[in-house]
């Protein structure tokens, strides 16, 4: 795991974590524009940039990155915001913060797919990841990847919103082992959630188009987390306001963390 640090590192600290197929660089894409008041940091995630390294499993990584802080010497977050897949493991990390003293004053997780999905379906996803990741191996046009039946799945009728991200994936040409697959699929789609109390709760924000698939786990996010925060948006697909408007994005986030608990 690499991370990427922006700012003065005597400003409080956000950590940003990006979602399947990005890295480091997608998150600060947004994270740039908070870069003039906190602390930004954005962790590569394993299997996601040519180290060798291999993504496991959501609660691996937030072990990982809580270790990373604490290496730091950072005892607290303003923010901690993850996106779709980064959402899960930024989940994972605010339980690993509570678990080891780190305070997190507030959590934005957009777009994640928080389900727990069958063994079964989780094996048929693993054939859908591999497929698209062949075509990231193949592919030279972000057009190739958009055409994907499960990218097109995803954005709807506004994949093409995906085009800036998948101009990044072709031009950096990330190699994703089957190992990392197999762990991008356990983390997507066997989401455990952990138990947070009430004060943690109404420190969580989650996120979420109204044309996205992932909106669907709300209802088991409700039943979890029912003292947290929920908004929606609409005009976007998946992580599109993220992809597509970064300042606009950056923006929302300074205002979430400027909310009274």
């Amino acid at each position: 795991m690499v991370f990427r640090e922006m700012g003065n590192s005597a400003s409080p600290a956000v950590l940003l974590i990006h979602g399947m197929l990005s890295d480091a660089d997608d998150s600060l894409s947004y994270g740039k524009y908070l870069s003039d008041e906190y602390y930004v940091l954005c962790p590569t995630l394993d299997g996601h940039g040519n180290d060798g390294s291999t993504l496991v499993s959501g609660g691996d990584e937030a072990e990982k990155i809580v270790s990373f802080l604490e290496e730091k010497g950072i005892e607290r977050l303003s923010l901690l915001q993850g996106c779709s897949m980064g959402a899960e493991v930024a989940l994972a990390v605010l339980s690993e913060c509570g678990r080891r003293g780190i305070y997190v004053e507030k959590a934005f997780f957009d777009g994640g797919p928080f389900f727990d999905f069958s063994p079964l379906f989780r094996k048929f996803m693993e054939l859908v990841f591999t497929s698209l990741i062949a075509r990231v191996g193949k592919s030279s046009s972000p057009e190739e990847l958009t055409s994907h039946p499960f990218v097109k799945f995803v954005g709807g009728k506004k994949a093409d919103a995906f085009m800036p991200m998948m101009s990044k994936v072709v031009r950096k040409k990330i190699h994703y082992t089957k190992s990392s697959v197999r762990g991008m699929v356990e983390t997507c789609y066997h989401c455990i959630l952990p138990k947070l109390d009430e004060d943690v709760q109404r420190r969580c924000m989650f996120f979420f188009s109204l044309e996205e698939p992932a909106r669907k786990s709300r209802k088991r996010l409700r039943q979890a987390y029912p003292k947290a925060r929920y908004m929606s948006i609409k005009g976007y697909p998946h992580c599109g306001l993220m992809i597509n408007r970064p300042q606009k994005y950056a923006d929302v986030l300074r205002s979430f963390m400027s909310l009274s608990v």
